[in-house]
């Protein structure tokens, strides 16, 4: 019953087929029970053998199995935990398949779980403990389990061995028994609305930044950026931090991956400042989106954004021409910033810099101007950037593009 496809003709005929109802003790569901809300088709099956189509509300109980076939449904369980089920997805993922239990059985697809106060579900012969928060937990083919831990720490068990899961991380155990050393930083999709709904500020600032980042170091004038005094002069907060010396510097990060690195360590508060600029450049080394970063160290939005908008005005940059924005006929040259108002010039790196492969940002609108991904999405903390950097960064800023 596992590996059965019904083809569009039989779920029609099923629908016709009246299964008995399981009703849930009293107003609320009592263990091995739940209550199913369908916003589009799901295929339920009875333990005793019935089977029905759903497109609205059904209760199920223990040995149920549910195929969410068309749209997305949602089984509340006892003590508010919700597992919210969904059609296949492009690329191979499967239709949510759930087998209903005291715990609940993932057999296919993907599941969405909330829970205020933890639960617990089984994935092939691993079992998967959701602490308060939500989760997504995923039965991939060929594929033990696979969870991706939003807001809350997810534990796993395969074969005898244990793993914890930390929020904004992920772990995919290939076989029973044999799940990674350490789970990664969770890799998510802009479009998925499930990663929407719990990072989606942190995707959005995520984006500004990784285009901020490169900008910078493209744009930076030429020698700039490489030490402390710099670092102080265009980030206040580190002027007073005695621990914030050149050995934390690395001559072959880009300077605006450290100028990003640097102000969130220098916002943070959990753990000390050598702490915070561990756990910051750790993450973002095993190639965590600079949200996730930013949200891995409780530090907001808005006073990060400001800080490094600050930061850019008070930095040296290249000059160079800019491509005529629309309605222009001539190109223009940004003017020079006075060279007194900017931090003393760092010595010409000796090691050649690289930068890590985080996500870009997509390529501006051809009308838009080249500017268009570093100033429109900062809008209206980011216009000083523009005033700044004038038509600077539109032919530099060309070979920035989507992952």
């Amino acid at each position: 019953m596992a590996g059965k496809r019904l083809r569009p003709g039989v779920l029609l005929a099923t629908a016709l087929v009246l299964a008995p109802i399981v009703a849930c003790s009293d107003d609320d569901p009592q263990r091995g029970e739940g209550r199913l809300e369908v916003d589009g088709a799901a295929v339920l099956e009875r333990q005793e053998g019935d089977r029905e189509v759903v497109s609205g509300q059904a209760d199920v109980g223990v040995g149920d199995e549910i195929t969410l076939r068309e749209g997305s449904g949602t089984l509340t369980l006892p003590g508010g935990v919700t597992l919210e089920l969904r059609q296949g997805l492009p690329g191979g993922v499967e239709d949510t398949r759930l087998l209903m239990g005291d715990t609940p059985e993932l057999l296919a697809g993907d599941l969405l779980v909330v829970a205020p106060d933890g639960t617990a579900v089984t994935v092939g012969s691993s079992g998967v403990q959701v602490a308060g928060g939500a989760a997504q937990v995923s039965k991939p083919a060929g594929v033990e389990v696979s969870v991706a831990a939003y807001d809350t720490g997810v534990h796993i068990e395969s074969g005898g061995q244990e793993r914890e899961v930390i929020a904004l991380r992920e772990m995919q155990v290939p076989a029973l028994g044999l799940p990674p050393d350490a789970p990664r930083p969770l890799q998510y999709e802009a479009s998925d609305p499930w990663d929407r709904r719990f990072l989606g500020e942190a995707i959005d600032l995520g984006t500004r930044l990784e285009a901020l980042a490169a900008g910078y170091t493209d744009n930076l004038a030429r020698g700039q950026g490489r030490t402390v005094e710099f670092f102080r002069g265009v980030l206040p907060g580190l002027a007073d931090e005695p621990d914030f010396t050149a050995s934390l510097l690395d001559p072959d990060r880009p300077p605006g991956e450290t100028l990003i690195g640097a102000a969130i360590a220098d916002l943070g508060r959990r753990g000390s400042f050598l702490e915070r600029w561990e756990l910051v450049f750790r993450f973002r080394g095993e190639h965590a989106a600079w949200g996730l970063v930013a949200r891995d160290q409780g530090v907001d939005s808005l006073p990060l954004t400001t800080a490094v908008t600050e930061a850019v005005n008070d930095s040296p940059l290249a000059i160079g021409p800019t491509r005529p924005t629309s309605g222009s006929t001539t190109p223009t040259t940004a003017p020079q910033r006075p060279p007194t108002a900017t931090p003393p010039a760092d010595p010409e790196p000796t090691t050649p810099t690289t930068r890590p492969p985080p996500t870009a940002p997509p390529p501006p609108d051809e009308d838009d101007g080249l500017l268009g991904p570093l100033v429109a999405p900062l809008e209206p903390v980011i216009e000083p950037i523009a005033e700044a950097l004038g038509g600077l960064l539109s032919g530099l800023l060309g070979g920035l593009t989507g992952r």
